[in-house]
């Protein structure tokens, strides 16, 4: 590490989260890491996942930094979306079948099929300023209404009349739902709500 101002960069850059091999990377070994903690600059949030202290720990990020096969799904997704203002209670996300995600006790984890995992998915900058990786509208809204009965009817209530409220994607939508096998449960929904 050359100088105190390109680790402010970076810190600046990562938006105050930082993992071990980027320290490493920027030249830090390991009694100078230890060091940082130790004077409180830093403070390890997950295994090799630090915060820097002029940062709140952002654990939407942290738990994505930490799982590659991570999307933020349902209900997580909906409030991140603004189709309800409930935050969740737990982080609901989608992994592929079979992946092991880490700190799965903290998280609600939906499997799917590998061919579903990738469909609809996009980055949105969340509350603390970081881009995460989420299902869009039109795959939260499909997998509200594929998981009702593991979401609490307020919510799949709400997401579903504050997406029909929007501007709303039915090419996008209809399409989703063939691929998830839900045509007929969405078009019953979509003919609900579009009525004049």
């Amino acid at each position: 590490m050359n100088s105190k101002q390109s680790f402010d960069d970076f810190i600046k850059e990562k938006n105050g989260l930082i993992k071990y091999s980027d320290l490493v990377q920027l030249g830090y070994n390991q009694r100078q890491i230890k060091n940082l903690e130790k004077n409180s600059i830093i403070k390890k949030v997950e295994k090799g996942i630090y915060s820097h202290k002029d940062y709140f720990p952002d654990m939407l990020k942290v738990y994505q930094m930490q799982n590659q096969k991570l999307i933020y799904s349902h209900e997580t997704a909906a409030y991140l979306h603004n189709l309800t203002d409930r935050f969740p209670r737990k982080f609901s996300v989608t992994t592929e079948s079979g992946y092991h995600l880490r700190k799965s006790h903290v998280l609600n984890i939906f499997y799917v099929k590998k061919e579903y995992f990738g469909l609809g998915i996009e980055d949105v900058i969340d509350i603390a300023g970081n881009t995460i990786k989420v299902y869009d509208k039109e795959r939260t809204v499909c997998d509200i209404i594929r998981s009702k009965d593991r979401i609490e009817q307020q919510v799949y209530i709400e997401v579903i009349q504050n997406y029909f409220k929007g501007k709303v994607n039915l090419n996008k939508l209809s399409r989703y739902a063939k691929k998830l096998g839900i045509s007929d449960k969405v078009f019953e929904i979509v003919s609900l709500m579009m009525k004049p």
